[in-house]
């Protein structure tokens, strides 16, 4: 009865959104900022402007402004140019005076001004006081984030974050009570700076993770995001000009390449390659895209729920489709857009003219609304606004159509109900059937949302309803939701199937659904092997962690690399060192699962998932003692949890203590009655132990009777 290998490990994590965490210890290093006549003495910067200065003057934005003064005057006020930057006594002094204080999760945080230097003291109800430095910011507005300095030069999120407009500090996870421990408290890996903000907020970033000494050597050449993040050959180009030579050295991108670069940082997404991706590279090539097909992330409509930054919703509008791209509404310096929103003129660039195809729209008679009123204006409806973060308000780039409808069966927001705050639901499905009832009712929107929300929910009844709209989906992003919530239903034959069929898809979003759900099957090794062959670097990852999870070596020398410099680079993330785990397991080297073990639970010690994963890899490279005490560690976090004592079970009469064994066994079908594999353990341990009657009966339970 030993303790199984889970197949996949790394389904269990959610790939992680770009603000998040990690460490504990306070630190007194001095702080820096932009301002020369504010810069410390202190023999190393530890949050410098630049750590190439000498680069940044061949390649930022002022050696360009000569030629391209009004660019550079538009981006230096543009939330790129602002995006990240060390303290500044002159900026900041405002957001610290007087001393601040909020309350959360039993503690008090109190920002406050020392001298030049800005603090977190954390009060614990006891009294105790822990000091941290912040020596950076993220963000201008409308909301400013600072960044703790911890040792092993980690900087990390605080959860206090200044709002500009109100001049007043909030707690961006208000009410959730994260506590020390977890992954996301605002000192724990999920928060962690260098891992999940950086490198969206600077220029050609290097994370730098040592795994051997577990510190950060972070570099970058800039604060913010500037010239060189989205140009390609700036050196060439700027030594080429002092001749008056000014086209060598710079290749013009095109729309998708562009476009592409814009979403290495505007994506829920997992990052495949060390820092790596360069302008006019492919974004599969560096990172695989997050889509509805994992829960928690959309609605089942499509529309934002968690923070997923604009791409995925982009990709599965139509006008994604149809080819429109970032730089056809946004200008891409100033980031503002190209044309008003507010009279509708941006959208009737198209919806007027026909161009891309697009319907055309007249809008008055479209929204039912007159002309100059708020429900008049494309955005409102289509591009409905969300809050994170307490402040910041985001646009939802899916371009969908209201269904008050779908929020009365499914709970799903609407743009009406937003904007009509005193009508009941009942009054917005009215008049959104009697306006738009049939476009609605015939819509693949509504019958996502129908079959999608099955689908989180497990329902059998999903499955056909997701292979018909599969069947007759053309926008690829969709394509591979279904595809990727199909993979569920396996071992269904019809699932198997369709992902089999999805194995040449155009689209690598699809290729790596069915890459990911063929590695759950019997006769899925075959598929993966010629699939780590792939052009997309995104299904070769897929493929080799479809094999590592089905305890396959992956033999392809190209593909084996890429895989151990994913697994490499993400190493500072629990899922990759279960990974790891699982591979020093597979090659019988207990004391390698022991230190992956010990860091990933390091790293999220307070969720009892990471315990129960962390034994079941234990056990498999026979360190039982490890995998009790993680067992019981877990148990103690979740006592409600029937795994824990059940696997307890498992380890006892693996030792051969039966008694022990139908003691554990015996308490989980307690907690939950309906455990049937449990019955089933328990009916061979009282066999073992000739109580014949007891055995017959729970062997009775373990079939249902």
């Amino acid at each position: 009865m030993s303790m199984p290998l889970p197949m996949p490990l790394y389904a269990l994590f959610a790939s992680l959104v770009i603000f998040l965490t990690g460490c504990s210890d306070s630190t007194t290093t001095k702080s820096t900022t932009n301002d020369p006549q504010e810069q410390t003495h202190a023999p190393r910067q530890v949050f410098p402007v630049s750590h190439d200065p000498q680069r940044l003057a061949r390649t930022g934005p002022d050696t360009c402004i000569n030629c391209h003064e009004q660019a550079v005057s538009d981006w230096k006020q543009s939330h790129h140019a602002k995006a990240n930057r060390p303290v500044s006594v002159r900026k900041d002094a405002t957001a610290f005076t007087p001393t601040r204080r909020i309350q959360e999760s039993g503690v008090t945080y109190e920002m406050v001004q020392v001298e030049d230097a800005f603090k977190l003291r954390v009060i614990s109800a006891d009294g105790a006081t822990s000091e941290y430095e912040l020596v950076g910011v993220i963000g201008e507005t409308p909301l400013r984030q600072y960044l703790a300095h911890l040792p092993g030069d980690r900087f990390q999120t605080i959860s206090a974050t200044y709002d500009v407009i109100n001049d007043k500090w909030v707690d961006v996870f208000a009410g959730e009570d994260r506590m020390p421990g977890e992954w996301g408290h605002w000192a724990g890996q999920g928060m962690n700076w260098n891992a999940n903000c950086a490198y969206c907020h600077t220029t050609e970033y290097n994370k730098g993770f040592d795994y051997e000494n577990n510190l950060y050597q972070s570099t970058w050449i800039q604060q913010g995001i500037a010239c060189a993040e989205c140009h390609t050959g700036l050196e060439e180009h700027l030594a080429a000009a002092q001749h008056q030579d000014y086209t060598t050295g710079l290749t013009q991108l095109s729309p998708v390449q562009t476009k592409d670069n814009c979403l290495t940082c505007h994506s829920r997404r997992d990052q495949l390659t060390s820092d790596a991706f360069e302008p006019g590279d492919h974004y599969d090539d560096h990172f695989s895209l997050s889509l509805p097909d994992q829960p928690g992330l959309y609605y089942p409509d499509g529309q934002i729920l968690d923070e997923v930054f604009v791409h995925a919703s982009f990709e599965m509008s139509r006008m994604g489709h149809a080819g429109v791209t970032c730089m056809d509404c946004h200008n891409p310096h100033t980031l503002e857009h190209i044309l008003p929103v507010e009279n509708n003129m941006l959208c009737m660039r198209c919806h007027e003219t026909g161009m891309l195809e697009a319907p055309i729209i007249e809008p008055v008679k479209h929204s039912f609304h007159a002309e100059g009123s708020t429900g008049n204006q494309c955005v409102e409806c289509h591009m409905s606004e969300t809050v994170y973060m307490q402040v910041d308000w985001r646009a939802d780039h899916g371009f969908h159509s209201p269904d008050p409808l779908m929020t009365k069966e499914l709970g799903i927001p609407n743009a009406c109900s937003k904007c009509h705050t005193d009508q009941t639901i009942d009054w917005a499905v009215e008049h959104a059937e009697a306006w738009y009832g049939e476009k609605l009712a015939a819509s693949p929107q509504r019958a996502r949302a129908r079959a999608i929300s099955k689908a989180y929910a497990y329902d059998p009844e999903a499955l056909p309803a997701l292979l018909e709209l599969a069947k007759e989906e053309v926008i690829p992003a969709w394509q591979a939701t279904y595809a990727g919530l199909i993979a569920n239903y396996l071992p269904h034959p019809d699932a198997e199937a369709y992902l089999q069929s999805m194995l040449e898809h155009e689209s690598s979003l699809v290729r790596v659904r069915a890459a990911n759900g063929l590695a759950r099957t019997e006769d899925g090794g075959n598929a993966l092997f010629d699939l780590l062959k792939d052009e997309s670097r995104s299904v070769r990852i897929a493929a080799s962690r479809g094999l590592s999870a089905r305890n396959q070596d992956v033999v392809d020398p190209v593909a084996a690399k890429e895989w151990a410099e994913y697994l490499g680079f993400n190493s500072d993330r629990p899922q990759s060192l279960l990974i790891q785990a699982n591979n020093a397991t597979r090659h019988n080297q207990p004391k390698d699962v022991l230190m992956y073990v010990e860091r990933a639970i390091s790293l999220d010690r307070l969720n009892p998932e990471m315990h129960h994963q962390g034994a079941i890899l234990l056990s498999g490279a026979g360190l039982n003692k490890e995998a009790r005490k993680q067992l019981f560690a877990g148990w103690e976090l979740a006592p409600k949890d029937p795994r824990f004592p059940y696997s307890l079970g498992l380890l006892a009469a693996e030792a051969n203590d039966l008694e022990s064994a139908a003691g554990y066994l015996e308490e989980t079908v307690a907690m939950a009655p309906d455990y049937y594999r449990a019955w089933y353990n328990l009916s061979l341990a009282y066999t073992k132990l000739n109580r014949t009657e007891d055995a017959q009966r729970a062997m009775q339970k373990a079939q249902g009777q």
